[in-house]
C-alpha cells in the first residue's frame, strides 16, 4: 500500500474482501504500515484497551478492526502482513510459517509460531512477541493479518496501550499482554525495505512460483483511489467514524 493512513489501510481490507474472487484457489498478500495509531479488535471496549484522551492529545488515530483479536500499536516501524485467500485455503499457521521461514533464511533468527499464533524470537532465551495475529472469515473468503515489529517507538507503545479508566466492568474481549521486541535490537540490517523484499520472496515460494521468481516484483496499489477501488471511499467513511470505532463497543458499565 501506498498510503500510510489506518482507515484507508483497514478499507483496503474490506474492499479486497468484498469484491476480489478466490474462487479459482489464487492468493493475495498485501503490505502495509501506518502512522502512528491504536488499532483494536472488532469484539473489544477501547476505553479498556488504551488511552483514549493520551491518544486524541497526541493526535494518535484509534481505529476498529473487522477481524478479533487484541489491541495493538501501529508505526512506521511496524509491517503488517494481510494474507488473502478463499476460506477453503485458509491456513493460519502457513502464514506464520512463511514469515518466519523468510526471517530465518534471510538473517538466520529463530523464530517460532507460539500456541496463541503469535510470533516469538529466540525461544531457546526469555521469548519476546514480535507479531500479534488476528482474522476474519466471510463465507468464502478469509483473510488472515499480523503485524511484524521491526523499529517501533515503544514509549508510546507501552503509555498508549494502558487504559486510564477505573472501574470499567465489561464482557468484551481483554488483550493478553506480552513482553515484546523489535527485529532491529537483533538484526541491525533488517528495514522496512528489506522485509518487503524477504517475505514476498518467501511468499511467492511458497506459492509454487520459484521458476518465475525473478519475475515477480511487489505491485503498489493506492486504497484512496475511488476508480480503482469502486465504493471503497464509503467503506473508508464508515470505519472512521465515531459510531463504528467506540459505538460498537460491547455493552459495559462504569
Amino acid at each position: 500500500s501506498t498510503c500510510r493512513n489506518i482507515y484507508h489501510n483497514l478499507a483496503l481490507e474490506d474492499w479486497i474482501h468484498a469484491h476480489h474472487d478466490f474462487s479459482d484457489n489464487q492468493t493475495l498478500l498485501l503490505l502495509w504500515r501506518n502512522e502512528p495509531c491504536v488499532v483494536i479488535g472488532r469484539h473489544q471496549n477501547p476505553w479498556a484497551e488504551c488511552d483514549v484522551r493520551r491518544c486524541e492529545e497526541q493526535k494518535v488515530e484509534v481505529a476498529r478492526r473487522k477481524s478479533g483479536g487484541g489491541s495493538v500499536y501501529h508505526d512506521l516501524g511496524n509491517l503488517n502482513c494481510s494474507f488473502f485467500t478463499n476460506k477453503r485455503k485458509y491456513n493460519r499457521l502457513m502464514n506464520l510459517e512463511l514469515i518466519a521461514d523468510a526471517l530465518a533464511s534471510t538473517w538466520g533468527l529463530d523464530v517460532t509460531v507460539s500456541p496463541r499464533d503469535d510470533l516469538l524470537l529466540n525461544k531457546e532465551y526469555k521469548a519476546s512477541l514480535i507479531s500479534g495475529t488476528a482474522a476474519k472469515l466471510g463465507s468464502k473468503v478469509a483473510y488472515h493479518h499480523c503485524t511484524l515489529l521491526f523499529n517501533t517507538d515503544m514509549n508510546p507503545l507501552n503509555k498508549l496501550l494502558q487504559s486510564s479508566v477505573l472501574g470499567l466492568r465489561s464482557k468484551a474481549t481483554e488483550s493478553v499482554r506480552s513482553p515484546v521486541k523489535n527485529l532491529q535490537v537483533v538484526e541491525p540490517a533488517i528495514n522496512y525495505e528489506s522485509l518487503v523484499q524477504a517475505i514476498s520472496a518467501q511468499y511467492w515460494q511458497y506459492c509454487g512460483a520459484q521458476v518465475l521468481l525473478l519475475l515477480h516484483h511487489p505491485q503498489y496499489v493506492d486504497p484512496t483511489s475511488e476508480p480503482m477501488h469502486p465504493g471503497i471511499h464509503k467503506m473508508y467513511t464508515e470505519i472512521k467514524q465515531w459510531q463504528w470505532i467506540y459505538g460498537k463497543t460491547p455493552k459495559f458499565s462504569i
